[in-house]
């Protein structure tokens, strides 16, 4: 008998057998868990952090997204603690709730740190972020007033605007505890109040403990000598304090 002949006769029953078994590993296998699709970027700029390292608690050890910051993981049905951290970023940890056969597409935005890394790095990331700031680096780069950037304000280790403000040579603080309020005036005239603006809006007054992790940069106008025209009014003359804060569109 011919070999084809005798083996045909095997091959339509072998594959039932199969698919059977594929789908019966495909149903077990969305009964007890589900696949996490990630990627890692920068949470200002979006780029891709390539090989940021991620742990699942209490699963296998840990691993590194690819060059383009992506990573895929099947994970068990329940709850899951992901870790993610890179070099220059703030390691940050998310919880997820896992479905049996959920397919889940997440990005997994990082806060740059800057630390340990070489200074060469640290300015290009800022010169990419420059068009937005960019009338800020330009009165920086000018002088005329008082600035801190995100970069000395980290240095410096503030814990709020509050803190960065009293540093300032000229500047005053004073807070109303029963209202949660504070306002800022110039030594140079203590009769009234700084106006503030914050992302271009003018404010009159902020929170004390106001975190400055999302700032960028500070400008302190200390009379009407120091303000620059886009921010004169009648009340420039008591000061003009300016607040940038971060775009965080990945966060």
């Amino acid at each position: 008998m011919p070999l084809s002949t005798a083996l045909s006769p095997r091959i339509p029953r072998a594959l039932p057998a199969l698919l059977v078994a594929l789908v019966l590993c495909t149903q077990a296998w969305a009964q007890t868990g589900g696949k996490l699709r990630g990627r890692v970027v920068d949470t200002e700029t979006g780029e891709p952090i390539a090989s940021a390292l991620v742990r699942i608690k209490g699963g296998s050890a840990p691993f590194p997204a690819d060059t383009l910051g992506t990573f895929t993981i099947e994970l068990p049905a329940g709850h899951a603690e992901i870790t993610i951290q890179s070099l220059g970023y703030d390691t940050r940890q998310w919880k997820l709730e896992i479905q049996a056969g959920q397919d889940i597409q997440k990005v997994f935005g990082l806060e740059f740190n800057g630390e340990k890394l070489p200074e060469i790095l640290v300015t290009a990331r800022a010169q990419k972020l420059v068009p937005r700031y960019i009338d800020f680096e330009r009165r920086r780069e000018k002088g005329g007033g008082a600035y801190l950037r995100w970069d000395e304000i980290k240095a410096k280790n503030f814990g709020t605007i509050g803190e960065a403000a009293r540093s300032i040579r000229g500047v005053k603080l004073a807070c109303d505890q029963q209202a949660f309020e504070c306002w800022v005036y110039m030594a140079r005239n203590a009769s009234c109040r700084a106006v503030w603006w914050v992302d271009g809006v003018e404010v009159r007054s902020f929170s004390e403990s106001t975190p400055i992790r999302d700032v960028y940069g500070l400008e302190f106008y200390r009379g009407a000598s120091e303000v620059p025209a886009e921010f004169t009014g009648s009340n420039a003359a008591c000061g003009v304090i300016v607040v940038w804060t971060k775009s965080k569109p990945y966060q």
